[in-house]
């Protein structure tokens, strides 16, 4: 919804009088929808062109695939365009136009039809396993650390926040208190050696996990308070700890595969102009 709201904030912006870029099925999908298309060169308005193209034809079928008739659907497309519409009004004093206001339903039904899709399509642990044996360098992983940490441009305030933390009974909850209350997040999760100077991470990974690094570390003018929560040496990851995430990756191709074939599918039978 968000990358629909911005598309119409520029719209409303800099139109003046909308330009037909191609006709689909009769449809036609104007420069309201890519207000900046008239500023492309040949090369990239073609590109754009066969987008909307493919993103009119998806649509187009997912709003006559049935999903708009889900009580899901009604209730969220009048949230979306009531709140998309109150944004435009205030900014531009204008109302949504007929076609702005089908693109938003369009993009809102090709997602239910895509979820829907997507609970549709099964991946075995076999299918999984294979792909596993298959790209075993895709999932090797250097030295890693998995830390939380508070970042401040104050050294001494460094010093008070770690020997506060040092005093805790609980360091990783008021670490994350302490986080929460700077606007920060505090839990980066487990990263891998080359995102870090190396001698930050030696510091780091030579420490033992569940304790605080020694003494704030200094980057670039940066104090960061950083509790070490485990490290690994690097490796394979092993399958039974990535199976579900692997899953979830070979779906989500299969649903691009059909997607793709399925617009496809349709550019075949459709009028363009």
């Amino acid at each position: 919804m968000k990358k629909i709201l911005s598309s119409l904030l520029i719209a409303g912006g800099m139109l003046i009088a909308s330009t037909t870029i191609v006709t689909v099925n009769g449809k036609k999908i104007t420069d309201e929808i890519v207000p900046m298309y008239s500023q492309l060169d040949k090369q990239k308005k073609e590109m754009v062109k066969q987008q909307l193209i493919n993103e009119e034809l998806i649509m187009q079928y997912a709003l006559k695939s049935g999903v708009t008739k889900d009580p899901r659907f009604k209730k969220l497309f009048e949230a979306q365009k009531k709140q998309i519409a109150k944004v435009y009004k205030e900014r531009f004093k204008k109302n949504l136009t007929k076609a702005q206001i089908e693109n938003i339903k369009g993009s809102l039904a090709v997602k239910f039809l895509l979820d829907k899709k997507a609970k549709s399509i099964k991946v075995t642990d076999k299918e999984a396993k294979e792909f596993y044996k298959k790209n075993l360098d895709k999932f090797k992983f250097p030295d890693s650390v998995e830390i939380a940490t508070i970042a401040t441009n104050d050294k001494k305030e460094a010093m008070r926040i770690y020997r506060k933390l040092k005093k805790a009974k609980d360091i990783p909850a008021e670490l994350m208190k302490i986080a929460k209350e700077k606007g920060q997040r505090g839990y980066l999760g487990w990263l891998p050696k080359n995102v870090f100077p190396k001698d930050v991470f030696k510091k780091i990974y030579s420490a033992k996990p569940g304790h605080l690094i020694k003494k704030p570390i200094e980057v670039n003018g940066v104090y960061n308070v950083t509790y070490l929560v485990n490290k690994k040496k690097a490796g394979l990851a092993k399958f039974k700890e990535i199976k579900d995430n692997l899953k979830q990756l070979l779906k989500q191709q299969k649903l691009a595969k059909w997607t793709k074939e399925k617009i496809e599918e349709l550019r075949k039978k459709a009028i363009i102009k």
